[in-house]
């Protein structure tokens, strides 16, 4: 008795150990909620006049829960994106922000603008529901609390970078009047860039606002004060169509740096040659990815990757792995975006504390009629001469 007790007894303790790794499994592992999908909310304008960005957004989108699902979901859960269409109002995505709370949606990715996520982001504190926006740049994100996130970068950092880039490439440029949209992501960038002029050797000598959606810019281009030498232009691709057509038609002759919201294939094509050597800043987006570039070009039936549908591809991978490593609820979400280590289509993105990410710009610039990247060798060498 005793020698078959000895004989089997590494059997029996083999036993005992892969009972009490698959307890352990069973109690580790995410609470994935009693839905039968996980329901990722995304805040997108659909229709109205920021239409154009949000069809990216829903093909970057689309794109990454395809992707999760076919690799099994989330602990066996498909994935399932609830779009909301936010129609370009920031009142309307803070009503469809308390829609998701009443749908017991904990996570919701948007929106593109920074006037809807502040929106957006009110809600969010007050009923605790995780918001990550892909898009919104204005400084004033990084002033709410734990359930505010965003895998882009605060305007505070690219207003700097378009007075060092403008600088870099026109040095003998000193007067500069700024153009900006008349809302948060246009007051914080403009803000930013005309701080930047204080030690980058330039001087902002006046500033122009416009509103959101305005489609005459006769009295604004013909105010710019004669001795203007730039234009630092801060809007969305729609006002941006208007306002160089208006400038060519005006006969204005000054050199043009913009932001990251006119940097899409439209503006080359509805501008034309007037645009040309129009120099811009943009969060790093290069993607280097073969299958997802194939992948987007099918879906978009466009060359040109847009950069809205890779960060917000990114996103959804994001708040994904957010979720299977810390389970389906806000809290748990949130919690688990402080050890993301991410590496996306897009380039690396790890938290800080104030919910943002590291800046990591890319510089662009019109080029025979399409934009292209300007290497960093450039940048430098032309710094340098």
């Amino acid at each position: 008795m005793k020698k078959t007790l000895l004989e089997h007894l590494p059997f029996i303790i083999a036993g005992i150990i892969c009972c009490f790794l698959i307890f352990s499994a069973v109690l580790n592992t995410p609470d994935y909620g009693d839905n039968e999908t996980i329901k990722i909310g995304i805040m997108v304008p659909l229709t109205g006049g920021l239409a154009e960005y949000g069809m990216d957004v829903k093909i970057g989108v689309d794109m990454a829960v395809d992707e999760i699902n076919e690799d099994g979901g989330i602990g066996g859960k498909e994935v399932e994106a609830v779009f909301k269409d936010t129609w370009g109002l920031p009142e309307h995505a803070a009503e469809l922000m308390e829609e998701c709370a009443e749908e017991g949606i904990p996570v919701v990715i948007g929106d593109i603008t920074s006037a809807g996520t502040l929106a957006c982001a009110d809600v969010a504190e007050e009923k605790h529901i995780v918001l990550i926006s892909q898009a919104a740049t204005t400084p004033k994100l990084s002033e709410y609390g734990d359930y505010v996130f965003r895998t882009i970068s605060s305007d505070t950092y690219q207003g700097r970078g378009m007075g060092r880039i403008f600088r870099i490439f026109h040095p003998d440029v000193d007067n500069i009047t700024v153009i900006y949209i008349d809302n948060a992501y246009g007051n914080g960038l403009a803000e930013s860039f005309s701080l930047a002029g204080e030690d980058g050797g330039y001087t902002v000598q006046q500033t122009i606002s416009f509103e959101e959606g305005q489609v005459n810019f006769t009295r604004e281009i013909a105010s710019i004060t004669p001795n203007t030498e730039g234009i630092a232009l801060i809007s969305h691709i729609t006002e941006a169509d208007y306002i160089l057509k208006e400038a060519e038609a005006q006969g204005l002759d000054v050199e043009w740096v913009g932001s990251d919201g006119i940097v899409t294939t439209e503006l080359c094509s509805h501008v034309g040659s007037y645009a040309e050597g129009f120099i811009a800043t943009m969060q790093a987006s290069e993607v280097r990815d073969p299958e997802f570039i194939d992948e987007y070009q099918v879906r978009s039936k466009s060359r040109t990757v847009n950069w809205m549908a890779p960060y917000s591809y990114d996103t959804v991978m994001i708040v994904a792995e957010a979720i299977r490593h810390g389970g389906y609820s806000a809290d748990e979400i949130r919690e688990a975006f402080g050890d993301i280590r991410y590496l996306g289509v897009c380039g690396p993105k790890v938290f800080e504390d104030d919910g943002g990410v590291p800046p990591a710009f890319d510089v662009m610039r019109i080029e025979d009629g399409m934009w292209k990247r300007v290497s960093w060798k450039e940048i430098s060498s032309t710094e340098t001469d």
